[in-house]
């Protein structure tokens, strides 16, 4: 190749006069002659060294317009949002895989700001090294869409045995007793299909609904969890529960803007997580939506034992929230985080956190 096809990333900075300048556009976290001598070194082995992910980031919108489009699914069947699934080229920048598909999830209409939160839920789960799919912000110059770009967390390039994915929904539909597709669905059935499973994921459980209180994420339906699955070349088939995935539907996305600023108000932010339910029930007695708080605090009664994986969700200093919140506040992009929200975001993980911390120390 003439020049390798890295990742060409822009970005857009405040001066110390406050007005924006457009830095040059490097690629793959480094400047063209860079890019250019790092050749076959920036293919990444498999799997992913996630410490070094979460450590570093971009900094930056990711630009993906000379991103190709995947051959078999260009479109992602699955979901209600406009999404497609593209290729990273090569690169050597240290939170991208070359030749790996990612799923650019486009920012659209009243669901916009579902960006935001996709990406800041993956920013708070790499302060405490919880398993979330790396997400960072990206453009398409040449179409002007903004969205979300989330790591696919399978097939991954020279992965020998590699995995597949399958939906909590395949494996619970055999227990549907009525029309709704979304239920059965409670915590008690999910940990009896995973002993039958042969896994242990009571912390998995534990670190998930807490993560969900914690963002007040409200759509973990079972297409919005599931397995990884491989078959050895010797031996039985593997199970094991995948990454926390889809994490869109949370921190306030809802809000519309001229709204924030009262929504900020501490009577009623303590409303609105009283309000919020997440889409599990705790058994087939309660298989409905229960409030966040009041599943964490069920949960945390009948496993004690997997307190300390719930706590390591909410172990992380306050302050590191704000930094992450102006970052994407400066991050000059078709849909602005804008101030408002930023204040708002910040509260609102600060009471929750709060109210977690009260249920971990009960």
């Amino acid at each position: 190749m003439g020049r390798i096809g890295g990742v060409k990333i822009l970005r857009a900075v405040r001066n110390g006069s406050g007005s924006v300048e457009l830095v040059r556009p490097i690629i793959g976290g480094m400047t063209k002659s860079e890019n250019d001598s790092a050749g076959e070194a920036a293919l990444h082995s498999v799997p992913p060294d996630r410490q070094t992910q979460f450590e570093t980031q971009p900094g930056r919108p990711i630009d993906i317009t000379s991103w190709l489009l995947d051959e078999d699914f260009p479109i992602h069947p699955v979901g209600s949002k406009p999404k497609r699934v593209v290729t990273c080229p090569l690169t050597n920048a240290p939170f991208l895989i070359s030749g790996h598909s990612y799923l650019f999830k486009i920012a659209k209409d009243r669901r916009a700001t579902q960006m935001w939160s996709e990406v800041i839920a993956y920013r708070i789960a790499a302060l405490v090294g919880l398993d979330v799919p790396p997400c960072f912000v990206a453009v398409n110059e040449t179409t002007g869409e903004v969205g979300a770009l989330v790591e696919f967390f399978f097939g991954y390039p020279n992965e020998p045995q590699p995995s597949r994915l399958v939906h909590a929904a395949d494996l619970l539909q055999r227990f549907r007793t009525g029309p709704r597709t979304d239920r059965p669905h409670f915590v008690r059935m999910n940990l009896q299909i995973g002993r039958a499973l042969k896994i242990d994921d009571v912390d998995w459980w534990a670190r998930a609904l807490t993560f969900d209180a914690l963002i007040g994420n409200t759509d973990r339906h079972p297409e919005n969890w599931g397995w990884l699955v491989r078959r050895p070349e010797s031996g039985e088939v593997e199970w094991r529960l995948a990454p926390i995935f889809d994490n869109g539907t949370s921190l306030g996305w809802e809000i519309q803007e001229d709204k924030l600023a009262r929504a900020t108000d501490p009577s009623r932010i303590a409303r609105y997580i009283r309000a919020g339910r997440h889409h599990v029930g705790w058994d087939r007695l309660t298989d409905s939506p229960t409030p966040h708080l009041e599943l964490c605090h069920l949960f945390a009664q009948a496993y004690p034992a997997a307190r300390a994986a719930m706590q390591q969700v909410i172990d992380f200093e306050s302050t590191r929230i704000a930094p992450i919140l102006e970052e994407c506040a400066q991050l000059i992009v078709g849909v602005p985080f804008t101030p408002d929200r930023v204040r708002f975001v910040l509260a609102l993980i600060e009471a929750r956190k709060h109210e977690l911390s009260a249920i971990m120390g009960a």
